[in-house]
């Protein structure tokens, strides 16, 4: 079997898992809810606030979502020894973690894909947002975390406090995709600033993670 064979066959098994579990959506979808409805009540309904603090806001829930479900990307493989038929099989690391990288950037974004409208409807985001720019955001953000994330819960799968250490990880090394994130989305919430400037650091520091995730694959599934 070729690496896109391998890649295609460990991103339908990990999702049709999941379909059929939906342990990991039902987790995500109440954490992020759970954060968004919060804040809609310490936050009141003004559209003009959401133009000026929305971002930030909408990326809190997703990073909430992201993190269980990166969280969950190699726990299941744990049981009955299923990582270590990974680790010990002649398929390619990079081939493997990129199956697992894209099955967790689906999951993420089809949610995200539910609490968008969602987030419009208890934040009364401004008439004027551009909704096609919050979403290309939204895809190259979530490509940040899931690369990354994916990556980092490869390493810490063996780890006792692994759902601590996932975090602690993940978001310094992910500052920068953070900030142009919720950047990008506040200019395109009707805030002020340049979201081009922002949506290319986003790409370029998609690329650049990716690589090295794939180029480090080895390490990040070596047998222990």
């Amino acid at each position: 079997m070729s690496d896109w064979g391998i890649f295609a066959a460990m991103l339908r098994r990990d999702l049709r898992i999941e379909l059929r579990t939906r342990e990991a959506l039902l987790a995500m979808g109440f954490y992020a809810l759970l954060v968004m409805v919060i804040f809609s009540f310490a936050f009141s309904a003004d559209a003009a606030l959401t133009a000026r603090a929305g971002g930030g806001l909408l990326w809190v829930a997703f990073l909430f979502a992201a993190l269980v479900a990166l969280d969950r990307a190699f726990l299941r493989e744990t049981a009955e020894g299923a990582l270590v038929g990974l680790q010990t099989s002649p398929a390619p690391r990079a081939a493997l973690l990129g199956g697992k990288f894209a099955s967790s950037f689906v999951l993420i974004l089809g949610l995200e894909a539910i609490l968008l409208p969602l987030f419009a409807v208890l934040f009364n985001a401004p008439a004027h947002a551009d909704w096609g720019g919050i979403a290309l955001t939204t895809v190259l953000g979530t490509w940040a975390l899931a690369a990354n994330g994916t990556y980092f819960s490869a390493m810490s799968v063996h780890v006792r406090q692994r759902g601590l250490l996932l975090p602690l990880l993940l978001l310094p090394v992910s500052i920068p995709a953070i900030l142009a994130m919720v950047q990008a989305t506040q200019v395109y919430l009707g805030g002020e600033g340049v979201a081009n400037y922002w949506l290319q650091l986003l790409a370029g520091y998609d690329i650049i993670f990716t690589a090295l995730g794939l180029m480090l694959a080895e390490m990040a599934l070596e047998v222990e």
